[in-house]
């Protein structure tokens, strides 16, 4: 990525990470906090900030201003598991986007009406490059953070902070509950595909700062809202959460409907990161790989989706395993290469 298509400046960057990292996380975190900490699932969302903090920083002490992609021409075998690894997440989210459209926005499961589109939205930006995506990613951060930010401050009314509380504090759970949110904030990995491509600095405080807040207030609204129990037990508790949220005066009584609408767009931010990202690096790989790698991307994209659609809930009850795996190979997998591209270098 040295090319002008390829720079974006420090803001740009800084929000990229914001919705990319809490976009994918939001809807699942309460739950997957509670599966593993229910006694004190709050102390796991503040570890959690703080370790996602120092692993971007740690991601920037080891690029050493490095791009991905110069990393990715010398090893193209770590391209090609790249581009599996992001087709999969990729696919994972865009299922999810039609399931929950089909749900609750459209009627009869059509959420392809809105899945289809999205699909060309996320090729019409990334063709564009990093430095297209950045402008979109910086064009829409508000519109996609405000409608959260909006429903999280109606739900203080209705907290039960006995239900956010520790009420009991095990090592085991507490470890587990941590290492299950490290997992889904797995969407993080992707920093290291432009922060080496970032104008003017690096990550800011604030940055982090509003990570955890957002972390925290999600959290904390749909636990204190509901109970701990119901969001364990709940299909979408922050769905359920947003439907109890009401605007004083009777203004909108389907605050889930405003949410899930500016949600799709968040995690339209992902899968189509997970895309990009994928198809950056193939290029380098195969001749006119990037040719190749969208018509793979995209257009199996949207024939395995169909297919995909109809075993969502078998796929769900694998979610565990899924953010283990990322886990593993997401956050782990960068800094072994990394090591490796500055042995190489050494050697020249």
């Amino acid at each position: 990525m040295e090319n002008k298509h390829q720079r974006i400046t420090q803001r740009q960057g800084n929000r990229i990470f914001i919705l990319e990292t809490f976009s994918a996380a939001a809807l699942f975190l309460p739950q997957i906090v509670l599966r593993g900490n229910y006694g004190s699932g709050i102390l796991s969302v503040g570890v959690v900030w703080i370790l996602s903090a120092c692993y971007v920083l740690i991601a920037s002490k080891v690029a050493d201003g490095i791009p991905m992609e110069q990393v990715l021409k010398h090893h193209r075998w770590a391209a090609i598991i790249y581009y599996i690894r992001f087709w999969i997440n990729a696919a994972f989210f865009y299922t999810y986007i039609v399931f929950m459209v089909g749900r609750y926005m459209l009627p009869q499961n059509q959420g392809f009406v809105i899945g289809f589109p999205l699909l060309v939205l996320a090729w019409r930006m990334n063709r564009g490059g990093l430095k297209e995506r950045g402008r979109v990613m910086e064009g829409i951060f508000w519109f996609v953070l405000l409608p959260v930010i909006f429903v999280l401050l109606l739900s203080i009314t209705d907290l039960s902070f006995k239900e956010i509380a520790v009420s009991d504090f095990q090592w085991k759970e507490f470890f587990k509950g941590s290492l299950l949110l490290l997992a889904l904030l797995h969407p993080m990995e992707l920093v290291w595909f432009y922060r080496g491509n970032m104008s003017n600095g690096g990550m800011k405080f604030r940055t982090f700062f509003g990570i955890g807040i957002l972390l925290i207030g999600i959290f904390c609204a749909v636990v204190g809202s509901l109970g701990r129990k119901l969001t364990l037990y709940d299909e979408n508790p922050v769905m359920s959460m947003a439907q109890g949220a009401a605007i004083p005066g009777g203004i909108m009584a389907r605050l889930d409907i405003f949410l899930i609408a500016f949600w799709i767009v968040g995690v339209f931010c992902v899968f189509s990161g997970y895309l990009f990202y994928g198809n950056e690096g193939l290029k380098h790989v195969f001749f006119r790989g990037r040719m190749i790698g969208n018509l793979l991307s995209y257009g199996g994209l949207f024939l395995a989706t169909n297919v995909l659609f109809h075993f969502w809930y078998l796929i769900w009850n694998s979610f565990s395993c899924f953010l283990y795996a990322n886990l593993t190979i997401g956050l782990l997998f960068p800094l072994f290469l990394f090591y490796m591209e500055k042995i190489r270098r050494r050697k020249i």
